[in-house]
């Protein structure tokens, strides 16, 4: 992995801008819907507080797209090469994903939505940066971490796939046996999950999310527009096209 990965990539300053500008964008997504809300159970997580890197107890809350006015800051890292990460680094259109293993609407939106995205991405008109957090507890952040570590060795989305499958295989040897699953170097699995890159980017994702105030998963900014909850596929497809034509 690049050891660019292992900064924070916004600066300082930059964040505490982005959690004044953006806070409001999020909180004002879940607690407003504005007409646009998913069929259930299209919903969020949301943050609580405490714990190493965010875990925290949440409750459920409906999730609804930002207002169509409202825009957030560029948050996406473009790191060529980035495991954690799909589609060039120039694509035209950005989307950046906070997601947590163990909330069932970050699962539902895996499932049904991100494929048509990664579709996107394939095409080379998308890129979609995942930031794995840990709201909910110990059990996402081994998640993460083990996502993080899968990622080491490019196979990212098929080692979330099986996580988002089976959300009660969290342990250690579960983890480490969704792993064989996958394809992976078991004992550079293992040997991953507590290297300090991989906690560096679990840690830092988590940081991110907290200083853009992230209220609840699963969260998204595409090309600038924050959209709260599992929305219908359709609600990004409208909004990637608005801005490839915008692109053009």
């Amino acid at each position: 992995m690049p050891t660019s990965r292992n900064r924070i990539i916004v600066p300082a300053l930059l964040l505490l801008l982005l959690a004044v500008v953006i806070a409001g964008l999020l909180v004002g997504g879940r607690d407003t819907p504005d007409g646009g809300a998913a069929p259930e159970p299209s919903a969020s997580a949301t943050v609580g507080g405490g714990g190493d890197v965010g875990a925290a107890p949440s409750a459920d809350s409906p999730g609804s797209p930002a207002p169509e006015d409202a825009e957030a800051p560029d948050l996406l890292r473009r790191i060529e090469g980035d495991p954690m990460a799909a589609g060039p680094h120039d694509a035209p259109v950005g989307v950046v994903v906070y997601s947590d293993f163990s909330c069932p609407y970050c699962r539902q939106w895996a499932q049904e939505t991100q494929p048509a995205l990664l579709d996107y991405a394939a095409e080379g008109r998308v890129r979609i940066e995942w930031r794995d957090v840990s709201i909910l507890g110990e059990d996402s952040t081994r998640a993460a971490m083990a996502a993080a570590a899968a990622a080491q060795q490019g196979r990212y989305t098929e080692y979330q796939e099986l996580l988002f499958a089976d959300m009660d295989a969290r342990s250690p040897e579960q983890l480490t046996a969704l792993a064989e699953q996958v394809g992976l170097d078991v004992e550079q699995f293992t040997t991953d999950l507590d290297a300090p890159e991989v906690v560096s980017v679990v840690r830092g994702n988590m940081q991110e999310a907290q200083a853009v105030s992230l209220q609840s998963t699963p969260s998204f900014i595409v090309d600038g527009t924050p959209v709260v909850g599992a929305q219908p596929t359709e609600v990004f497809v409208e909004l990637i096209e608005s801005a490839l034509a915008g692109a053009t």
